[in-house]
């Protein structure tokens, strides 16, 4: 969202609010909690998790520095719907529900980027619903792979590196797939030389490869 903004605007809405640091596997947002205030983070990698009533826990999306999280809850004043965790540490703003919105309402242009930094979000979750639908759980696995590792990932010598603490049972969450599956996909795309799975953290040491695998290298 502040990429949208101009520099005198993004710096004022910075300059708002409390800053605060967290560590790895910190919970930031609890669901069910009341909404008091939105979260921006300015370093770092957040994951956003919902917690169902079958117990299984889904990750919906990974967040970064510059997007907004918690405002969904602060506009329609209820509770908290899922749960934000940090992946790695994070410095972030917190910015309390009053001065969040008297701060919308001085300057429309945040207004605007709010409504695209959501449009975007929803356009996400309708690409993904899509491909559930429509494309092969291996596409979907790399796919979704490819996505993380060109936001988050680490570009080194030794290939992309994605440290985010994830479980695979994560990741298959976010994908739509089963878990087994998931291992599966990553198992062939490990003998094809595209990746490799270490404790905690992928690597891939093909990103055009995963990119032919997953049907993205035109896109790209």
């Amino acid at each position: 969202m502040l990429g949208l903004l101009g520099a005198r605007t993004a710096n004022a809405l910075l300059d708002l609010g409390t800053p605060v640091a967290y560590g790895p596997r910190q919970t930031v947002i609890r669901q069910g909690e009341p909404s008091h205030h939105v979260v921006i983070p300015l370093t770092g990698a957040l994951k956003v998790v919902v917690d169902t009533e079958f117990g299984r826990p889904v990750l919906l999306a990974l967040r970064g520095p510059g997007d907004i999280l918690g405002e969904m809850s602060v506009f329609e004043e209820r509770r908290r719907s899922a749960n934000v965790q940090t992946c790695t540490p994070v410095q972030a703003k917190l910015v309390g529900k009053a001065q969040f919105n008297e701060f919308l309402d001085r300057h429309p242009d945040v207004w605007r980027a709010v409504a695209s930094s959501l449009s975007t979000r929803l356009h996400w979750a309708n690409s993904r619903r899509a491909e559930i639908l429509s494309c092969p759980a291996p596409i979907r696995v790399g796919r979704v792979l490819a996505e993380i590792v060109r936001r988050h990932g680490r570009h080194t010598a030794h290939g992309w590196i994605l440290d985010l603490s994830l479980t695979q049972a994560e990741i298959a969450s976010l994908t739509g797939v089963a878990l087994s599956t998931f291992e599966k996909t990553t198992q062939r795309l490990h003998r094809l030389g595209v990746l490799r799975s270490e404790y905690r953290r992928i690597v891939v040491d093909d990103l055009g490869a995963l990119l032919r695998f997953s049907k993205l290298a035109e896109q790209s």
